[in-house]
């Protein structure tokens, strides 16, 4: 592990054990080893044990009451320690009968006269915290009830939710940035060196855990949709319309059994790629399409891709208008647009066959339609009287 810094802490202790949260044995609570890194601390120490001696969290934290940073060393120095501990470094084996343990080995384990002691390591948590403004709460409103620890260390510092449990926000806008480290963008820096930081809590609704990025509309759908605490609108776009080829969403050989899931609508090509400018494209360049030399010849029998009757013009069987409504995405992986528009379409010259069904016009699916992208219509009604659902010609 990349060690930054000696002795930075954000919250005060992990190694004196100002932290834990009110459910600090529950395994069930998550912390996240991004937001409080590894530590390497080598000390003996007991909470339990000066706590019920009558020791207070402000004698050993004084500067916990006035600090405003996550990054300040709030650990008690061997100052604080020599309120009770006789401790005397020009004789580091010294007992005195009666009073605490002052010799050097007794809180560093493993100590040598020949030896430097081993040195507490803690990386900084990428928090901003402001102790003083919370020093009118009880400690174990965050921390836990530190009478049942001995040596503190992450597991005694506060999770999102116990933070939560105070800082509601009613209805208004959660901002992430408050509490989390922000790059100049305003977002939430998600890169370190001990790690990336990944939402995995339930707390929020935002838990990113497997198939997250294929599946994750629920969440960014929902009120108070975390998703630009830490991205920009701009690798929405740049994924959702097929700008960037994430290489991880695909498996590998992808390419070969697309079709099955590309048939079924799960999940929704459309979401990603035009299928006119990017499904039919590709098969084209692969020998399948209507526009590209093939194999097949809907003039010779047995060398038609479709059975008789498939699409023809008048009052013919026309099956495939079966097809088309069932799952239009298997015609559009050949067929491009103009190739509906031959037939249906209102433009002069074309057979003017209407894809809808009897009692269409007026009815609360084509209002509906008409409603949510109009756009559609103009493929088809190309005149300004032809819009709309209640229009006047014959129905």
């Amino acid at each position: 592990m990349k060690l930054i810094r000696v002795i930075p802490l954000l919250v005060i202790a992990a190694v004196l054990g100002v932290a834990a949260v009110s459910a600090q044995d529950d395994r069930s609570v998550s912390w996240s080893p991004i937001v409080y890194p590894e530590q390497r601390i080598p000390l003996v120490f007991s909470h339990r044990l000066h706590l019920a001696k009558g020791a207070t969290c402000a004698a050993c934290h004084p500067a916990a009451t006035t600090s405003r940073s996550a990054y300040d060393n709030l650990i008690p120095t061997e100052a604080e320690c020599r309120a009770c501990h006789p401790i005397d470094r020009s004789d580091p084996t010294k007992v005195v009968a009666g009073a605490p343990p002052a010799a050097c080995v007794a809180c560093h384990p493993g100590w040598k006269p020949d030896k430097p002691v081993e040195r507490v390591y803690l990386t900084p948590s990428p928090l901003k915290f402001d102790h003083s403004r919370h020093a009118t709460t009880p400690c174990a409103r965050c921390h836990g009830d530190m009478t049942a620890v001995d040596l503190a260390t992450t597991r005694q510092l506060p999770t999102m939710s116990s933070c939560l449990s105070c800082h509601t926000n009613g209805t208004e806008e959660r901002h992430c940035a408050d509490c989390h480290i922000a790059r100049p963008g305003g977002q939430v820096e998600t890169s370190f060196p001990h790690g990336e930081l990944v939402p995995r809590s339930t707390g929020m609704g935002d838990a990113h855990g497997i198939g997250f990025a294929r599946d994750h509309k629920q969440e960014a759908r929902q009120v108070g949709a975390t998703c630009t605490a830490c991205h920009d609108r701009s690798e929405c776009l740049a994924c959702h319309q097929g700008v960037v080829k994430p290489m991880e969403f695909h498996p590998g050989n992808y390419v070969l059994t697309h079709s099955v899931e590309a048939k079924r609508g799960t999940p929704d090509c459309s979401a990603c790629h035009r299928a006119q400018s990017f499904c039919v494209a590709c098969h084209e360049r692969s020998g399948v399409g209507t526009r590209v030399t093939n194999e097949w010849d809907a003039t010779q029998p047995g060398h038609a891709f479709h059975p008789p009757g498939w699409a023809t013009a008048g009052m013919g069987p026309n099956r495939h208008k079966d097809e088309a409504r069932r799952n239009i995405t298997s015609c559009a992986s050949c067929h491009r647009e103009e190739d509906c528009l031959t037939c249906h379409s209102n433009e002069p010259g074309k057979l003017n066959a209407s894809p809808h069904p009897r009692g269409w016009r007026g009815s609360a699916r084509c209002e509906a339609l008409d409603r949510g992208n109009r756009r559609m219509c103009l493929r088809c009604h190309i005149t300004q009287d032809e819009l709309g659902c209640n229009w006047s010609a014959a129905r």
